[in-house]
């Protein structure tokens, strides 16, 4: 159970970043309490355009991460079919990738093992050191829909990298914050930020304000921009906390749909500090949130963190 000696009044906080949130009392059974099992995927592999077999029902293959006997690939790249951005696009200059992180129809990101998650890790570096060769593309935006509830329109894992010719306004926001006393070099010691694990390079843990029910961030202790800056080794370290992560959000929270958010640099810039939110859909922003950039969450991130650390895989 919670400690008892957390505060379960409402609570109003605003952090660094301006996000916002109206805290209260979680009125939800504790997700935990039901039996954790996967979602049964429907589709026939023999018909899903991302399974081996079937490379030739996507856009021509980019890049792949072939097996170790050399006989079919662990991951693989290519455009998406129906992309948001597109290079010969004038007025929406880019490229929108996909990016099939394993070949087995019915896992999810959390079942692979954390050799394969860094394997994955290392092609979405990849794939950002080739848009940053383009002088037009500014910042790339990679995520990560899973299930349908968080956007996803197929069912087989995957990860979508949208190359933009601008940088959003709220990458320009948490760049600009990272100057100084960068505010996620200070998290180890802040206490408004509970901590899940303390583990190698980095840290996971529940935002001060959480944007959803239960989010999380991993965040690495050095002041490091993005993905294509750390080393391998760095990466690998990245995979088992990622792993860690998911593995225990599906096993607390029963297998929600979720988002995986990566904050990274924009390209060619210093100076910013990279995160990685993991974002479970177990609650629906409605009128109150579209109407006011303020979110109504549930629980508190204490809980999430303290109850993570229970069910911590």
């Amino acid at each position: 159970m919670p400690d008892s000696n957390i505060n379960i009044e409402g609570e109003i906080r605003r952090d660094f970043l301006g996000r916002m949130a109206i805290l209260s009392p979680s009125r939800a059974s504790r997700p935990h309490d039901f039996k954790s099992e996967p979602p049964k995927k429907k589709q026939n592999p023999k018909e899903c355009y991302f399974c081996p077999g079937n490379e030739n029902l996507t856009p021509p293959e980019i890049d792949r991460t072939p097996l170790k006997d050399g006989k079919g690939w662990l991951n693989r790249a290519f455009c998406n079919k129906f992309p948001a951005t597109n290079f010969a696009w004038k007025h929406a200059y880019g490229t929108h990738e996909i990016i099939v992180e394993t070949g087995k129809h019915e896992l999810t990101l959390s079942q692979l093992s954390d050799e394969e998650i860094g394997m994955y890790l290392l092609m979405v570096a990849k794939r950002l050191r080739a848009h940053a060769k383009d002088k037009k593309i500014k910042y790339t935006s990679v995520f990560k829909n899973e299930w349908e509830a968080a956007g996803a329109s197929l069912e087989h894992t995957h990860t979508q990298l949208v190359a933009l010719p601008f940088v959003p306004d709220y990458i320009k926001l948490q760049h600009k914050v990272c100057r100084g006393d960068c505010p996620f070099c200070l998290m180890p010691i802040d206490d408004k930020y509970p901590k899940v694990i303390s583990k190698g390079d980095y840290l996971l843990l529940a935002p001060y304000v959480p944007k959803y029910n239960h989010e999380m961030w991993i965040v690495p202790k050095r002041h490091v921009g993005s993905i294509v800056d750390l080393s391998d080794e760095e990466i690998f370290s990245l995979a088992k906390v990622l792993g860690s992560a998911l593995r225990t959000q599906d096993s607390y929270l029963n297998y929600p749909p979720y988002n995986i958010l990566y904050h990274m640099s924009p390209h060619r810039t210093k100076g910013f500090h990279m995160r990685i939110s993991i974002t479970p859909r177990t609650a629906k922003w409605a009128g109150f949130e579209l109407a006011n950039d303020v979110i109504m969450n549930s629980v508190r991130p204490e809980v999430s963190a303290q109850e993570y650390r229970l069910n911590l895989k």
